[in-house]
């Protein structure tokens, strides 16, 4: 190729200004559109239509007063059907083609970004100014919205007839595109091959348009449909890309057809196979994916679906004196016509419809799907029954306590739901990446295609839109916006079916990093209750006996190398012999009732100077968990770097809490570290595909081995590539399902007996917590290291604040810290609290009432 000067700087300086163009359109300043106050002045409104991003992308609010913000959804798919407010931890279902209100509450100034199901599509909340005492100051963790009560049950069965209805557009659609693409693809084939084999009529670019324009405009009417719009709201995603390389090779080829003379010979050849086959083949793997992901929340689905279509209510005020087994004394009625106060009647082999109490009869009832425990559980009248739970044996009348949305079942999936709504720290980097990611794809693709027209053989024309349109074809933003969620929404279904619950994607990548497990001992480690056969001339607490599990999961987590420790308000004997049976290393005994959160901060304290001392980075495994059940619980569950409650406990422990055990079963801890162990592997590996994936396609795209083999990827294979990408990810994720999370809660130690014996040659280490007084000690403000403080009750009463120069008490851990200009403090309802760290003051920001109460 002759070189020349002018045409080599006319091309680079053409993409020079193209690439200040690119930067400047996406990642210039975006206005913000202001809401609006709504005809009662007390609530502010602003509508976000919904088709190919978000419109208006960035929105101003007044700090202060409540939010509605109004979705009006104007297109159908798996992407934009949620709306996430990761920093709110709020997911709300966008149904589509439809208008969807999402209440926040007064939230405090700061920014709070929110994205699609898909982390593909991105907005931000603005919030500005200052509001009335009590809300300005808040920490944004305390400001969590308050989304209408809706029965997730229901709302996951809408979702599953959408994707369901989705899954049936794109199989007509990829079934047009093949009928109408493959005829050109086989004919062009064959006369590259030998032209002699097909007749001249078959080539000719008039037909070709014909059969691939409807292909163009009908079945790429999804992906232009969003790809376009989403360029206009700066959220370009993979569609754009598709968009925009399919555009422009059908442009090239329908200018061919037209005047081909406006291009140099050797660069005639329409591309209209490359267009179809690139569409279609985008559909395929958008089918594919879609049909793959309804896999990754079968988990949660799997427990929806137990839940019974119809019930059987009595026809009477009490099933005294009525043959309530007698179908003539029943009605059948549907699920969501029951209401608090029913009386229903549950026969052996049938599901509990919901949640109740048993008011006549005895059953057997198998309560795995909730608790992840087979062994059944037998109950008589006055117990407490769970909605989709069976009966194996017996038969009973029960009466309705909890319905639609407040059913275990309903807040399962909720929790779950809440949970995929966050995020984990190793999504961060992604996020940051995928901002970038599809204008740097399309700066790539602008110099490709300057080089190649000013460096390139020829003919350099269509080497350069051969190379071009590749690069954006290959590129798969969704991959990098997809690795993390898909695996946390597979793990968290699996954990909720072996009863455990975990409340956010930060919690599920933290619980592998367990160095420490702190037990509460009643109700936890023990029992908490004395049989009947008990001898009532010996205390209670002398007779308190360890639940089923206890020796297996402390021997197991031992066997990690995690230490275990366990707290006692009871006197050293008594918990000395209890740390004995279960194999405990240390135990803390004759704890006040504050002092729980002042251990786990002591630990906590410990752990921080030990590190500061060595010089070293924080161990892998170091982190503190907290496993309580009871209201004296909270604040040390809240105060632990992990918290996790015992589902068969208090409701405000299981608040204060990351993780909930729904059986009460310890070996639930294992089970919560082995997911998280499986979790973060999976999601490493997806992460590994999805970077190794587009830092080795898009160069090849870009045609850096043609020096080498004089071989250019053709963009049919780059639209191949691109949709096999994400499906490989989901394929991955979903293989969690598989994950045996259950797997070394014995340690290999063969049944309880052998556990206990293991245990009970270990002699723990005693402590006493010789912390005599629960009130207020002298200031040791200047010796920070100084753990002995105790906590100060009273000082959670205290009405008015202190002043400059005096000290106060960590509400969290008890610590005494010096009120000045650098104390760290956290104001709730108008008052200002001060905190010896931001880790106490981060979890005060959790659940303030608890520490206050």
């Amino acid at each position: 190729m002759k070189f020349n000067l002018f045409s080599t700087a006319a091309a680079l300086i053409a993409a020079a200004a193209l690439t200040w163009l690119v930067l400047r359109f996406f990642f210039g300043e975006q206005k913000a559109a202001s809401g609006a106050m709504d005809v009662s002045g007390k609530r502010q409104t602003a509508t976000i239509t919904v088709k190919g991003g978000y419109s208006p992308a960035v929105v101003s609010m007044r700090a202060g007063t409540p939010i509605t913000l109004t979705f009006d959804r104007q297109e159908t798919g798996e992407c934009t059907s949620h709306v996430v407010f990761g920093d709110l931890g709020l997911d709300a279902m966008l149904p589509g083609n439809a208008v969807t209100d999402v209440e926040l509450p007064a939230l405090p100034a700061g920014e709070y970004p929110f994205a699609c199901g898909m982390n593909m599509v991105h907005g931000l909340l603005k919030v500005e100014g200052n509001a009335s005492a009590g809300t300005d100051k808040l920490h944004p963790l305390t400001a969590s919205a308050e989304a209408p009560m809706v029965d997730s049950a229901e709302a996951e069965r809408r979702e599953a007839a959408e994707r369901t209805k989705e899954i049936t557009s794109l199989t007509r659609l990829v079934a047009i595109g093949t009928v109408l693409t493959l005829p050109v693809f086989i004919v062009t084939m064959l006369h590259m091959a030998n032209p002699m084999l097909v007749p001249h009529w078959m080539v000719n670019p008039w037909l070709q348009a014909i059969l691939i324009t409807p292909v163009m405009f009908y079945c790429g009417h999804p992906i232009h449909a969003v790809g376009f719009p989403a360029l206009a709201h700066r959220s370009p995603d993979m569609n754009s890309l598709v968009s925009l390389g399919t555009s422009a090779a059908y442009l090239y080829s329908l200018v061919t057809c037209v005047a081909p003379q406006v291009f140099p010979e050797g660069s005639r050849e329409p591309y209209f196979e490359s267009v179809g086959v690139v569409i279609t083949l985008v559909l395929v793997g958008r089918l594919l994916e879609t049909k793959a992901r309804e896999g990754t929340g079968k988990a949660v689905q799997s427990l929806i679906k137990l839940r019974p279509r119809t019930a059987h209510k009595l026809n009477a005020a009490s099933p005294e004196n009525v043959e309530w087994l007698n179908p003539a004394n029943f009605t059948d009625m549907d699920i969501d016509t029951i209401t608090v106060g029913d009386l229903l009647v549950v026969k052996n082999g049938e599901r509990v419809p919901t949640d109740g109490i048993i008011v006549a009869g005895n059953a057997s009832i198998d309560e795995s799907m909730i608790t992840g425990e087979s062994k059944p559980v037998t109950k008589t009248t006055g117990a407490a029954v769970t909605g989709a739970t069976v009966l194996l044996k017996g038969d009973l009348v029960m009466q309705a306590t909890q319905v639609g949305a407040n059913t275990v079942l309903s807040q399962i999936a909720a929790m779950v739901a809440r949970a995929q709504a966050t995020k984990a720290p190793m999504q961060q980097l992604a996020d940051r990446i995928a901002r970038y990611f599809v204008p740097a794809v399309m700066v790539i693709a602008i110099w490709t295609f300057a080089i190649w027209i000013a460096l390139g053989p020829a003919p350099q024309l269509a080497h350069a839109l051969i190379t071009a349109v590749s690069v954006l074809i290959i590129a798969c933003p969704c991959a990098l916006g997809l690795a993390t969620p898909l695996s946390v929404t597979v793990s968290l279904g699996l954990g909720a079916t072996n009863g455990v619950l975990v409340t956010s994607a930060k919690a599920l990548e933290q619980a592998r990093r367990i160095g420490t497990v702190v037990f509460d001992k009643t109700g936890t480690i023990t029992r908490g209750v004395v049989d009947t056969t008990a001898d009532w001339n010996k205390p209670s607490y002398e007779q308190d006996t360890v639940k089923e599990g206890s020796p297996e999961a402390i021997a197991a987590l031992r066997a990690r190398g995690i230490r275990t420790v366990m707290l006692s308000g009871d006197k050293a004997e008594v918990a000395g012999r209890i740390a004995r049976e279960v194999g405990i290393d240390t135990v803390i005994c004759e704890v006040k009732p504050d002092g729980k959160a002042y251990w786990i901060a002591k630990l906590q304290r410990e752990r921080d100077e030990n590190t500061a001392t060595s010089g070293s980075s924080r161990a892998p495994h170091d982190l503190i968990a907290m496993v309580g059940d009871g209201i004296n619980d909270a604040p040390a569950l809240a105060q632990a770097d992990l918290g996790i409650a015992i589902g068969t406990g208090t409701d405000v422990a299981m608040q204060s809490a990351d993780v909930t055990l729904m059986s009460g079963d310890l070996r639930g801890v294992i089970r919560t570290i082995n997911l998280s162990n499986a979790t973060m592997r999976n999601i490493r590996e997806n992460l590994g595909w999805a970077f190794g994936y587009n830092i080795i396609g898009i160069p090849i795209a870009a045609g850096v081995l043609y020096p080498f083999t004089g071989w250019l990827l053709s963009p049919m294979i780059a639209g191949l590539a691109m949709a096999l990408s994400s499906v490989c990810l989901v394929l991955n994720a979903n293989r969690l399902h598989a994950a045996n999370i259950s797997g070394g809660t014995t340690t290999d130690i063969t049944g309880s007996a052998a556990a206990t014996t293991t245990a009970n040659t270990i002699e723990p280490t005693v402590i006493v917590d010789d912390r005599t007084s629960l009130n207020h000690v002298t200031d040791q403000s200047n010796n920070p290291t100084n753990k002995e403080n105790t906590m100060d009750m009273e000082m959670h009463m205290h009405h008015n604040a202190p002043a400059d120069g005096e000290t106060a008490t960590d509400p969290v851990c008890g610590m005494t810290v010096a009120v000045n200009d650098d104390a760290i403090t956290r104001e709730y309802e108008g008052k200002p609290y001060y905190f010896c760290g931001e880790h106490c003051a981060t979890n005060f920001a959790k659940a303030p009432q608890i520490f206050l109460s």
